[in-house]
């Protein structure tokens, strides 16, 4: 069998290669394998393009490179995939597009030389000196076509890259491959109608709820709306020629409208998402010949998670499910086969809708939850049951996942990066093994205090499976108890015993604002709990988080906190409901 020296005992035996015409994300690309190569190696390969004249065997990077003759239809990649071949002396590495391409440069060097994005900061790529591969021919593709992991962490645009996403609110150059850009990805239906400048003298351009006289839909069976939003939808096409895809959906409430025609559709279908389909439907029909390569996005979700009856949404929309109401200790089918458990009801219906949207349309995308939103600094580890989750989307074809964790600016305070890190990786192949992934994160992350975080891990795992756990939990939940917390204590503390760096000492302290916030919560006497809180606060700010509840001001949470045991009494919350885009 042929093998093919690139480096050895320090030499350098090929030459990096593209197009002279290639993309300018196909030239990052081979810039990006390049610097690896060096950071591994100290051995500097020369890139140039291919208007120069072969001197030793290539590395092409890319299909058009020296007119390779391969063609990228020859492989089962799809439009993000990528192939990594040995052709004839030389090294292929090419996507159907240049952002497969870029991603086929990470997977090379993460196959080959060990190379790790863990988080934005932290990398690994193994030392060595020589590169050797034997003949070669590896092809792959990512099952969701939509990755988006919603955290902080991840809309960090060279981060999300080499984990693959192709997160809407990543700024990703297109230098970098670009993303799957959405103009908006959120409940849209006041941003097409707003009543600021409509309901005053239009109310019936807005649901008719009895016995509520705030609008809090819109009426969409009324003709005018539908002119409205028209004209909104292709203004905004229009003046963003480099999105791909317009939200039209419900807003974040209840609310849909009862009128007679509503209604009436409504009935007909079996439910809300009739008259919401119809209408999206009719937008998808009025832009398709003009706009053939948009999508539309609406929601399955709340009040419109059932599947209507009859019709049926268009090639052009997508429509986007949630599973809002699901418990988390178990997986969805777990939970739904547990008839006795919490939550068991919306497991049951989550899944047939699940089953029922993915039998009437090719475009069924996902909005999952990873993280407690009442309390952020809560443990949030059940990823089994994530990895089991995600292999009945995939069962059930699903084209788009979207994670939704902390995206507060702060970022998060409670393995968030682990998180992120293991959810990239199933967005990319729902079979990942994240057991083994989790440890090299952790190793990589906190160095020698890495048994005893994967402990406390392992630990919250194992108290989280299986148990009545949700996305609104308090520290009393039934899985949070002394012992654990006890344990947990002594773990943190070897663990700041175990290692000096001073990076890594700050990530373990940073970490242990989860088991600090969980202690002080609990404390029965109020006065105590004021006095923790204080010292709580101050750590929070030292450690530059600005939410640890779900888009709750800072020091109202500490007000929360003072306020009543496993701060409970939230009568005044008020939601910072900031629009990310």
């Amino acid at each position: 069998m042929r093998e093919y020296e690139i480096i050895k005992n320090g030499e350098c035996n090929f030459f990096i290669v593209t197009s002279q015409f290639a993309d300018v994300a196909e030239h990052y690309a081979a810039s990006e394998l390049q610097k690896y190569l060096y950071k591994s190696t100290g051995v500097f390969v020369p890139y140039f393009s291919d208007r120069c004249p072969k001197r030793k065997r290539e590395i092409l990077v890319g299909f058009s490179a020296r007119d390779c003759g391969e063609s990228p239809e020859t492989y089962d990649i799809g439009e993000e995939g990528y192939v990594i071949r040995t052709l004839g002396e030389d090294i292929l590495i090419a996507g159907k597009t240049p952002r497969g391409t870029l991603y086929g440069v990470y997977a090379f060097l993460e196959r080959f030389l060990g190379f790790r994005a863990f988080t934005a900061e932290v990398e690994k790529i193994d030392p060595t000196d020589s590169l050797i591969l034997p003949e070669t021919l590896i092809t792959d593709k990512p099952f969701f076509e939509y990755r988006d992991v919603y955290t902080r962490d991840a809309w960090n645009a060279d981060f999300s890259v080499k984990r693959r996403l192709n997160s809407t609110l990543s700024p990703i150059p297109q230098e970098r491959g670009g993303n799957f850009k959405f103009f908006n990805c959120h409940h849209s239906f006041f941003d097409l109608v707003p009543p600021k400048y409509y309901q005053a003298e239009h109310p019936e351009y807005y649901s008719f709820t009895p016995g509520n006289p705030d609008p809090r839909q819109l009426c969409l069976s009324n003709p005018d709306v539908f002119s409205i939003a028209r004209e909104k939808l292709r203004s905004w096409i229009r003046k963003n020629p480099q999105c791909r895809v317009f939200s039209v959906a419900q807003n974040d409430w209840e609310g849909y409208c009862r009128c007679e025609a509503c209604a009436r559709r409504d009935e007909e279908e079996g439910g809300p998402a009739g008259s919401i389909i119809d209408f999206v439907n009719r937008l998808a029909d009025d832009i398709a010949e003009d706009y053939p390569d948009v999508l539309l996005h609406t929601f399955a979700y709340m009040y419109s998670t059932k599947a209507p009856r009859h019709i049926r949404p268009r090639k052009n929309v997508i429509v986007r499910l949630c599973s809002f109401g699901c418990p988390r200790g178990r997986s969805f089918c777990e939970s739904a086969e547990a008839t006795e458990s919490r939550g068991s009801r919306e497991s049951r219906a989550f899944l047939e809708n699940l089953r029922d949207w993915s039998a009437i349309t090719d475009r069924l995308y996902i909005w999952d939850y990873a993280v407690d939103f009442r309390n952020y600094l809560i443990p949030f580890f059940p990823f089994r049951q994530m990895k089991e989750n995600f292999r009945t989307f995939k069962q059930y074809g699903v084209r788009g996942m979207l994670q939704e964790g902390n995206f507060s600016y702060g970022g998060d305070a409670c393995m968030g990066g682990l998180r992120t890190y293991l959810l990239s990786l199933l967005c990319w192949d729902p079979e990942a093994d994240i057991r083994t992934a989790a440890d090299e994160f952790l190793d990589a992350v906190f160095g020698k205090a890495a048994p005893y975080m994967k402990e406390y891990v392992r630990l919250f795992s194992e108290a989280q499976d299986g148990a009545d756990m949700t996305i609104y939990d308090y520290a009393d939940a039934a899985y949070i108890t002394e012992e654990l917390l006890a344990r947990t204590e002594e773990l943190f503390r070897a663990a700041e015993r175990a290692e000096s760096d001073p990076g890594i000492l700050k990530r373990i302290r940073r970490e242990a604002l989860a088991l600090e916030f969980m202690q002080t919560v609990r404390i029965a006497d109020a006065e105590e709990r004021a006095r923790k809180t204080d010292i709580f606060a101050s750590h929070v700010r030292e450690a530059g988080l600005t939410e640890i509840m779900e888009r709750v001001e800072l020091g109202l949470s500490f007000t929360f906190m003072k306020r009543s045991r496993y701060a409970r009494a939230r009568d005044d919350y008020y939601s910072m409901y900031y629009i990310v885009q």
